[in-house]
């Protein structure tokens, strides 16, 4: 206490010079609006510049805070992502395209990790390979249709050729009626492809399905292949060339099916021995 009664003493003339000062100056404002005005001016001025550093400085100090719950954000996005990508892969799994004859068929499942859909003698490489049973001459299929047949097979890789190979053959039957015909592709769009040797008499309409035969050991009957865009008539050979919209997207291929008929090998080892027959 004494240490603060000493520094007032000592300070006093200082002291009083401030308070005189401040005394003259409440005057000068009071009584004159311009000065008045134009300290208000600078006193805002200055307050503002105060609390822009205050708020600069709270910023600085709380960035930790923020970056914690950015941090919390985003990892709540991404657990959201893959509850989603879960999800998917879920529904795909229920595709209904799965649900053959499990005592015939089984199924299983690939990923494409090459697809091409611009040439004209188009292939796609999936994930699974023999020691995935894996084997040459196995239908692929999308959720939505047919995709192609296995042609190669390594340990881990397979190829297959696509439905969009000028090469390739399909029986393909009209939903409605029955009528079947061969399902090719003509190399221009990869959306639409060619059914063909269907009979002129067949009741085909635009909007039609058009679906797989089950002439073969490959696919089984009834799988999707597309909507019928336009029927035209071939006048060489009496029958109807219609163009068909693929179900299946070719350039969006991500994930395919591999359909394995248990009974392939009796069926083609029967088919080597009517040949010979005929052969002969």
């Amino acid at each position: 206490m004494q240490l603060i009664l000493l520094f007032f003493k000592r300070q006093k003339d200082f002291l009083l010079f401030l308070l005189l000062f401040a005394f003259s100056f409440s005057f000068v404002l009071n009584g004159n609006s311009f000065q008045q005005s134009k300290f208000l001016y600078i006193a805002t001025d200055v307050v503002g510049d105060v609390y822009l550093l205050r708020n600069g400085v709270q910023e600085y100090f709380s960035l930790k805070q923020q970056n914690e719950q950015l941090a919390k954000e985003n990892r709540q996005l991404h657990e959201q992502l893959l509850k989603e990508r879960a999800q998917k892969l879920e529904e795909l799994s229920k595709e209904p395209i799965l649900l053959y004859s499990p005592e015939q068929y089984a199924v299983y499942r690939a990923e494409v990790i090459k697809n091409s859909y611009h040439l004209s003698k188009n292939y796609l490489i999936i994930n699974k390979g023999t020691r995935d049973s894996i084997h040459q001459d196995m239908g692929v299929v999308s959720p939505k249709g047919i995709v192609g047949i296995i042609d190669k097979a390594t340990s881990r890789y397979a190829s297959v050729q696509s439905v969009l190979n000028t090469l390739s053959k399909v029986s393909a039957t009209h939903k409605k009626s029955g009528y079947y015909g061969t399902l090719s592709w003509d190399g221009k769009d990869p959306t639409i492809v060619q059914l063909t040797d269907i009979p002129s008499l067949a009741p085909i309409s635009v909007g039609d399905s058009i679906v797989t035969a089950g002439h073969s050991s490959i696919f089984p009957k009834g799988i999707p292949i597309g909507k019928v865009l336009n029927v035209n008539a071939n006048t060489r050979d009496n029958s109807l060339l219609s163009q068909v919209k693929l179900f299946t997207d070719m350039q969006q291929l991500q994930h395919v099916y591999i359909i394995k008929n248990k009974e392939q090998i009796p069926i083609k080892q029967l088919e080597e021995q009517i040949q010979e027959q005929a052969d002969e």
